[in-house]
């Protein structure tokens, strides 16, 4: 059994985190499936939007797998303290994802299951849902992105609570917070990031990438700057055929049909 998923369907790429037995931690072979579904989406052109989920009710990722992946890496168990090769695109560290990412969260989010979040775009968690950075309490750190996104993603001093004490925050607490977006009975979850993850594709996909690209790469820039990023990116927006699609439909008072081109 494959430890991730992943499914075409129509417009939407579903990744199903696929290991429910033992709380859907990350082995090797997860950050290989997973670098590899992120290049799919990033590379298929018909794929517009992507919902990572998990398999099971009660967790969508609890980390690394203690003993076949932390332990090695730090070579807690005598082995060579060597992270896995495709953890960094798994993780969406070095190559960006233009297209969005919505997490549909089941269960607990823990340790790299948190990280896997940072990652994402829009985040509906089933109300059970919990999440946490206990890795300070093993002595190692969040490594695979929190100590850089994630204070770019919360407020300062709610991302160091996060990091520094190691503990469990509720999904309401959350939701306060700003780390997901919102909060949904169980049962509900996995259709409602299918209402979203469609709605998404519907609009024009070189927009809605655009739009993503310009908010992580001017996210840290002065504003001139950005602004000077925007207006380009916003000029050649409108030379494409879907900018003119778009306000065609609206005056016909008919659905677009966005070609992404």
């Amino acid at each position: 059994m494959e430890t991730v998923r992943y499914e075409r369907r129509g417009h939407v790429a579903w990744v199903t985190l696929n290991r429910p037995e033992r709380k859907n931690t990350l082995v090797a072979e997860s950050f290989r499936l997973l670098a590899s579904a992120w290049d799919e989406v990033r590379t298929d052109p018909r794929i517009r939007v992507a919902v990572l989920t998990a398999a099971g009710t009660e967790d969508f990722c609890c980390g690394g797998d203690i003993g076949e992946y932390i332990a090695p890496r730090t070579g807690a168990d005598g082995g060579s303290a060597q992270a896995p090769p495709d953890y960094r695109a798994a993780l969406l560290l070095d190559e960006p994802l233009y297209k969005p990412i919505i997490a549909a969260i089941n269960g607990r989010a823990l340790g790299g299951g948190t990280e896997l979040l940072e990652a994402t775009d829009v985040r509906i968690a089933a109300e059970h849902a919990t999440f946490g950075l206990p890795e300070a309490k093993l002595g190692i750190v969040p490594g695979a992105g929190s100590m850089v996104r994630l204070t770019r993603q919360v407020p300062y001093a709610h991302a160091m609570r996060i990091l520094l004490t190691g503990d469990h925050i509720d999904a309401r607490t959350a939701l306060d917070w700003g780390l997901i977006s919102e909060i949904v009975p169980g049962g509900d979850l996995l259709a409602r990031a299918a209402e979203l993850a469609e709605r998404i594709a519907a609009n024009a996909p070189i927009a809605v990438q655009t739009i993503k690209r310009i908010a992580l790469e001017t996210h840290t820039q002065d504003w001139a700057t950005a602004f000077e990023a925007e207006a380009a990116a916003t000029a050649a927006v409108g030379e494409t055929e879907d900018a003119k699609e778009g306000p065609a439909a609206f005056l016909a008072r008919r659905r677009p049909e966005f070609k992404g081109r």
